[in-house]
């Protein structure tokens, strides 16, 4: 019988690719527009989290050190106000993906996030994604470049609904 440490790594790196683990990576717009290879090579730096229904992934203003990408279940991410009052930004289920920005750069968390059901979150972290860049320049700038497209894609879809 295997024991879990105590203070183990809550993280797992996922064993192994299957066609079912690169199809859903095909699916994520940060790494859609990857060849095959490329695909296999970000599986191997994948960290796998498993959440209950109510934990908190993470909570606003925490240090932002990566994305995560909704795997199974699903999530809630809500904004906190200095009143104590919360407001509900997005629900996001399977394929869906939050925390891009800290990618790119070291801000503190924008929202929580809350698991909303039972889920299993796959984790890219900034450590994951300057390794990338030291070994595969070619490939950490495409995927740099993605996540800047998508960055201000949702930017744009921000300040459009502003009103004037």
């Amino acid at each position: 019988m295997k024991r879990r440490l105590l203070w183990g790594n809550p993280f797992s790196h996922k064993n192994g690719t299957s066609a079912s683990d690169l199809e859903f990576l095909a699916k994520v717009p940060v790494f859609d527009t990857l060849t095959r290879r490329q695909k296999i090579k970000i599986q191997s730096l994948i960290h796998v989290r498993h959440f209950t229904q109510g934990e908190i992934v993470f909570r606003q203003d925490d240090p932002g050190v990566g994305l995560y990408i909704v795997r199974e279940g699903a999530v809630s991410v809500w904004r906190e106000h200095p009143d104590m009052t919360k407001t509900r930004i997005a629900d996001l289920s399977s394929g869906d993906f939050f925390g891009e920005i800290s990618l790119l750069n070291e801000s503190p968390r924008s929202a929580t996030v809350v698991a909303e059901k039972p889920s299993v979150l796959l984790g890219f972290f900034r450590s994951d994604l300057l390794g990338l860049m030291d070994s595969d320049p070619k490939l950490g700038v495409r995927l740099v470049y993605q996540i800047a497209r998508i960055v201000a894609e949702r930017l744009r879809n921000v300040t459009d609904d502003l009103p004037e």
